[in-house]
């Protein structure tokens, strides 16, 4: 039994999506935190830091195991994870053993942190392209619908008081506009959220030596994982991480004021929309004439 919605086999799908928990689920941290690992070793074989043979290896064992050639020892990674503190270390002795000779070059001139903050920045690019590709059907169909009610006339409210004829083309219109314009605050985030993060233990890439070396290989990083270089190691500076939940936080209150207008519209005493039927959807159990606005709920209680 799950402790909370999100991981509960009854509640989960309807809180979020298997694709969406897919991308942040602890298998897809680990094979993102690999994925890292294995480009740095790349980038740092073209530019001749660690050997071109060692980088090959390395990446041969990362497609392994995404391949399914390879496993990790979860149980193991999980006791020494305890132990540690971190989940980085663990991991980069798997990984080691899996490579041998070449292990020796895994991590190089690398920090833990370096390695989860670019995994998560892997993790929220591929969460955004979700959100993106929902918001962007949600949108066409908020266009569909004020196009085609664009002159069916409703009551206008004001303080949940008749005031003058609106549409309901123009008040879907209306919930489009505040869309619009989260779809532009998503594409504007991205070039301050998705960065590579590659700074060494105490973010001045000293382990690296000299420094044009040093940021050649974070450049290196950045375009082997289609990540953005950024000026300076932002480890200590999360701001790119909050604007992305505030960003969610506005698009959820969005889809709020959706959803309870459509609650409203949808009271008896109104009658003027309603939630597809869907056999059995938002059914009472005492009550069999009933059908409540079960999806509107839900979204709300995200919001």
């Amino acid at each position: 039994m799950g402790i909370g919605a999100l991981d509960s086999a009854i509640f989960a799908d309807m809180f979020g999506t298997a694709a969406m928990r897919e991308a942040f689920g602890d298998d897809a941290f680990l094979a993102r935190c690999v994925e890292v690992e294995a480009a740095l070793a790349r980038a740092q074989g073209k530019l001749g830091i660690i050997p071109a043979e060692a980088a090959a290896a390395i990446t041969h064992i990362a497609s392994s195991l995404a391949a399914g050639r390879e496993a990790l020892d979860l149980a193991r990674l999980k006791n020494e994870t305890e132990t540690v503190g971190y989940p980085i270390l663990p991991l980069v002795r798997q990984l080691a053993e899996f490579a041998s000779a070449a292990g020796r070059y895994l991590h190089w001139g690398a920090t833990t942190q370096d390695i989860m903050d670019t995994a998560a920045v892997l993790q929220i690019r591929a969460g955004l392209a979700l959100i993106e590709e929902d918001l962007t059907a949600t949108r066409s169909h908020l266009a569909a619908l004020a196009r085609k009610y664009r002159d069916t006339p409703m009551a206008g409210r004001t303080h949940l008081q008749h005031a003058l004829p609106v549409t309901f083309g123009y008040k879907a219109a209306v919930w489009l506009y505040a869309l619009d314009r989260h779809a532009d605050r998503l594409r504007e985030l991205r070039p301050r959220v998705l960065l590579a993060q590659f700074g060494g233990a105490a973010g001045t890439l000293a382990s690296l030596g000299n420094g044009e070396e040093a940021l050649k290989t974070r450049a290196e990083l950045a375009r082997e994982l289609g990540l953005g270089d950024p000026a300076i190691t932002w480890h200590v500076v999360r701001d790119g991480i909050a604007e992305t939940v505030q960003v969610l936080a506005l698009l959820t209150g969005s889809l709020g004021k959706i959803a309870y207008d459509v609650m409203l519209m949808s009271a008896t005493e109104f009658g003027e929309a309603a939630e597809p039927f869907v056999q059995g959807r938002g059914s009472s159990s005492t009550m069999p004439q009933k059908r409540y606005p079960i999806s509107c709920e839900l979204i709300l209680a995200a919001a």
